[in-house]
C-alpha cells in the first residue's frame, strides 16, 4: 500500500484522508436564505416604516482536518455573505497532548456564552435570541436597526468612545490562545474546560491597541453523558435524561482616552467583567436550554457623576420533535437590560444614550428599561440532522421604558415574522 495514497468519502462534507492517516482534509459549505417582516411600533423615532427583507443571512465555506498527526488539527471558516466583505471568520489550530490538555491558537469564537457557541447552522430557531444580540433587523453591513432611535442592538459591540458594551451578552470573536480539555464521552460523565487570553471583546482579526487583554474561563460538566453544545435539539431521541451545566467568566481592563462625545480627556482606566451560567437538557425528543449573564463596566474617571454600569440578561429555549428528526416545534423567551437601574446620566455617560418616543405632540427623550423577545416557531428538517431545514417563526419584540421628565411611555411592541431555508453540504 502507498501510505500517502488518498481515500475519499462523504460525511458532513467531502473528506480526503491519506492511507497512513497522517493527513486529512474535509470541505463543506452552507447557505441560509431568509425572509423577514417586522411591523414596527411607530411611537419610536426612526421606526415609522415597517421592514420587509430578503436576506442571505449566512453563506460559508469550511475546511478542517489534521496534519502530520490526528493530534494536530486545524479549522478554517470563510464568510461570504454579500452584505459584508469576504472574511476569514475563523482560523484555528489545535494540538492535543492528551484529553485534558490541549493548546489552540488563532482567531475563533471566544468560549463564553452557550448560545453564541452554538453553530449558526445548528440552531433550533431561525437565529439566536436577543440575549446574543440577534434581531434580524439589519440596515446592511450588519448594522442593527432594532429597537430604534438611540443605540442599535448588534450581536456584540462596544461604544466607540467609552468601550461600554451595547450589544448582546456575547464576546463574539477574537484572536488569542486557549488551553482546553474534555474527558468523558457520549454515555460517560464528562468534564470540559476552556481558558484563554484574547485581544479583546469583538476584536475579530484586528490588532490590539495596547497591552491589555481579555481573559476568559469556562468549565462544564455532563453527569450522564456528553451533550454536544454545537447543536440544538434532541435528534438522537435520548432514552435517558441528559443534562449539562456550564459556568464562565471574563475580565478585561484598559485605558480610555476619549469621552462619550469623542473629546480627548485625561486617560482613565476601565474594567469590564462578566459571569455566565447555562444548562442544556435532552430527553425523548424534548430539549431545553437556560442561560443567564451579568456584566459590570467601571470607568475610573476623575469626573463628577456615575461611571459604573451594570447590565444583564437571561433566556430559555424549548423544543420538541412532534415527528422525530423531521418536524420540531419551538418556543423561547429572552430579556436583556442594557443598563440596570437606568438613569439619564448613566445612559449618557456610558454612550448608550436616550431613545426618542412620541408623546402625542412631539418626539421626546425616553429612558430604556428592558428589551424582551418572545418567539414561537416550527422547523422542518430534511436529510441528516441540521444539514437541510426550513424554519418559520413569529415574535413579539418589546422595549419597556422608565418614567422620565414626567412622561411614562407605553411599551414599544414590534411584531416579527421570519422564514428561512438552510442548505448545507
Amino acid at each position: 500500500k502507498n501510505p500517502t495514497a488518498l481515500k475519499g468519502d462523504y460525511k458532513g462534507g467531502f473528506k480526503l484522508t491519506t492511507e497512513n492517516n497522517k493527513f486529512s482534509l474535509r470541505l463543506f459549505s452552507a447557505i441560509q436564505f431568509r425572509y423577514s417582516f417586522v411591523q414596527f411600533d411607530d411611537m419610536v423615532k426612526g421606526n415609522t416604516e415597517d421592514y420587509s427583507n430578503f436576506y442571505t443571512r449566512r453563506a460559508r465555506i469550511w475546511w478542517d482536518g489534521h496534519a502530520y498527526s490526528p493530534k494536530f488539527t486545524y479549522y478554517f471558516h470563510l464568510q461570504l455573505e454579500p452584505q459584508g466583505a469576504v472574511n476569514l471568520h475563523d482560523a484555528w489550530i489545535n494540538y492535543k497532548f492528551n484529553d485534558l490538555f490541549q493548546i489552540g491558537l488563532g482567531r475563533n469564537k471566544v468560549p463564553y456564552s452557550l448560545e453564541f457557541l452554538h453553530s449558526g447552522f445548528g440552531l433550533d430557531g431561525v437565529d439566536r435570541t436577543i440575549f446574543s444580540g440577534e434581531t434580524d433587523v439589519d440596515a446592511g453591513g450588519g448594522f442593527s436597526k432594532w429597537p430604534g432611535s438611540n443605540s442599535g442592538f448588534p450581536l456584540s459591540t462596544t461604544n466607540a468612545n467609552t468601550g461600554f458594551p451595547t450589544g448582546g451578552m456575547a464576546l463574539f470573536r477574537s484572536q488569542g490562545i486557549s488551553i482546553n480539555g474534555l474527558k468523558g464521552g457520549k454515555d460517560k460523565p464528562t468534564f470540559e474546560y476552556q481558558v484563554g487570553v484574547w485581544n479583546g471583546r469583538d476584536k475579530r482579526a484586528r490588532s490590539n491597541e495596547d497591552d491589555r487583554h481579555l481573559y476568559t474561563a469556562r468549565v462544564g460538566f455532563h453527569p450522564l453523558g456528553q451533550i454536544d453544545w454545537l447543536f440544538c435539539g434532541d435528534f438522537a431521541y435520548t432514552e435517558k435524561p441528559k443534562f449539562s451545566v456550564w459556568a464562565a467568566a471574563y475580565t478585561e481592563s484598559g485605558l480610555r482616552t476619549k469621552d462619550a462625545a469623542g473629546a480627548s480627556v485625561t486617560p482613565y482606566e476601565t474594567e469590564d467583567t462578566g459571569y455566565n451560567l447555562s444548562a442544556m437538557f435532552n430527553f425523548k425528543n424534548f430539549s431545553a436550554e437556560a442561560e443567564w449573564s451579568e456584566e459590570s463596566y467601571d470607568m475610573d474617571r476623575n469626573v463628577a457623576g456615575v461611571w459604573d454600569f451594570d447590565r444583564g440578561g437571561w433566556r430559555f429555549n424549548l423544543g420538541y420533535f412532534i415527528v422525530p428528526t423531521r418536524v420540531q416545534i419551538v418556543a423561547r423567551h429572552s430579556e436583556v437590560e442594557r443598563m440596570q437601574n437606568p438613569t439619564a446620566e448613566k445612559a449618557k455617560n456610558s454612550g448608550l444614550n436616550l431613545p426618542q418616543v412620541w408623546n402625542g405632540t412631539k418626539y421626546v427623550d425616553a429612558l430604556e428599561k428592558l428589551l424582551t423577545e418572545t418567539t414561537a416557531g416550527v422547523n422542518f428538517f430534511f436529510g441528516a440532522g441540521h444539514q437541510h431545514k426550513l424554519f418559520f417563526d413569529v415574535s413579539l419584540l418589546t422595549r419597556q421604558f422608565e418614567p422620565y421628565n414626567g412622561f411614562a411611555p407605553d411599551d414599544q411592541e414590534d411584531k416579527r415574522f421570519r422564514s428561512m431555508l438552510q442548505f448545507k453540504f
